[in-house]
């Protein structure tokens, strides 16, 4: 049974929507292209009285049946090789940790804690 890690894409400071939403097509497209089950927008309410579904467009769930790490990496390289494309918050089982490209030792060293907790999941 596949996993979901839930991405929310939050851009720069001053990222609109439209932008925030634009970043999550190119991610997403990015992740597709590799060794995920699938990657869809999360689920939003929508307002009293309206039909049909609504998505939260800076929003991703990715559904993956391998290991962890290799799926972060993927995310930060991304990050990494788009500059100015900001945070992307990922969450797993309600752990939450932000990712922005950068490679200093303590962003590495948190970035370990959070995988280790999710070593087994």
């Amino acid at each position: 049974m596949p996993r979901e890690l839930h991405l929310s894409v939050i851009g720069v400071p001053d990222s609109g929507d439209a932008e925030r939403a634009r970043f999550a097509r190119a991610l997403r497209r990015e992740l597709l292209a590799g060794q995920v089950e699938d990657v869809y927008h999360r689920p939003a309410p929508l307002p009293e009285g309206a039909k049909g579904q609504g998505l939260e467009w800076a929003q991703l769930v990715v559904a993956f049946g391998g290991t962890l790490p290799p799926l972060i990496l993927a995310i930060q390289a991304w990050l990494g090789s788009h500059p100015g494309r900001g945070e992307i918050e990922v969450e797993i089982r309600g752990d939450k940790l932000r990712l922005n490209g950068s490679t200093d030792a303590e962003r590495a060293r948190v970035l370990e804690a959070w995988l280790r907790r999710h070593e087994h999941e």
